[in-house]
């Protein structure tokens, strides 16, 4: 997604813990419990953020708050959202069959940037 890195603003929002130790675990090498406050999320953010270099800024929801950026936009698994220029929800993307194929977001992406000028 580099190719939009001047055109675009993007953001990651850290949801709940899909696979915590706790609730769901598949035996990944890298377990976590599930966060039970802010500094744990931010700090399992933080760990995935140096762990692979990740470059999107991300901001997390916060727990304290009862994960309001879950309850409201529903994200889990994982989404993708356009915001666009009105500010209105242009496009969610969801998996499909397990896997999410990046074109669908680069097309939604050129969409609202065309809009835009």
């Amino acid at each position: 997604m580099d190719m939009y890195k001047d055109r675009v603003d993007m953001v990651t929002v850290y949801i709940e813990e899909a696979h915590a130790s706790d609730e769901w675990p598949i035996g990944s090498r890298i377990c976590y419990v599930q966060p039970k406050s802010d500094a744990d999320r931010l700090k399992i953010a933080t760990d995935f953020i140096k762990a692979t270099d990740y470059r999107i800024p991300m901001l997390i929801d916060p727990v304290s708050l009862g994960n309001p950026f879950s309850k409201e936009y529903n994200p889990w698994p994982i989404r993708f959202y356009v915001v666009d220029g009105m500010k209105r929800l242009s496009y969610i993307g969801a998996p499909i069959e397990g896997s999410y194929p990046l074109e669908l977001i680069r097309n939604a992406l050129d969409e609202a940037i065309q809009q835009c000028q």
